[in-house]
């Protein structure tokens, strides 16, 4: 619960929209439902932010004798479409696209290479290197 709170503040505090959870996983969202002007940046700026809350919740953790955890970041820049979607039985606000899957892969991608974060060129251009 306490890196559930921890990550979703840093997400919406930096402007992201908090789509879903999947399993372990928070899958966040900038830009929408709202134009925001250098989104790119606020995406890579949040998954630094959570990066180093991890580091103080593991120093938390470690006095309460809990293990610590990892996490996995995925950023891509695309254009993807937005909405409602669904059927009959359930329908959820979210995004679809080539460029939601590009972001999962770059997620998982994270584990064979040993890395924390990826993210797309199309992100990274945007962002700036500072």
């Amino acid at each position: 619960q306490d890196y559930l709170q921890a990550m979703c503040k840093i997400i919406v505090e930096s402007g992201g929209t908090l789509d879903k959870f999947i399993g372990d996983c928070i899958m966040a969202l900038w830009n929408v439902p709202r134009h925001q002007k250098h989104h790119e940046r606020a995406a890579v700026g949040a998954a630094l932010d959570m990066q180093a809350r991890l580091v103080e919740l593991h120093a938390q953790w470690l006095i309460d004798g809990m293990p610590a955890i990892r996490f996995r970041i995925g950023i891509n820049t695309d254009a993807v479409l937005v909405g409602n979607f669904g059927c009959e039985y359930r329908i959820n606000y979210t995004v679809l696209g080539d460029g939601v899957n590009l972001a999962s892969r770059l997620e998982a991608a994270n584990k064979p290479f040993g890395t924390a974060a990826l993210v797309a060129d199309s992100t990274r251009s945007k962002a700036g290197s500072d």
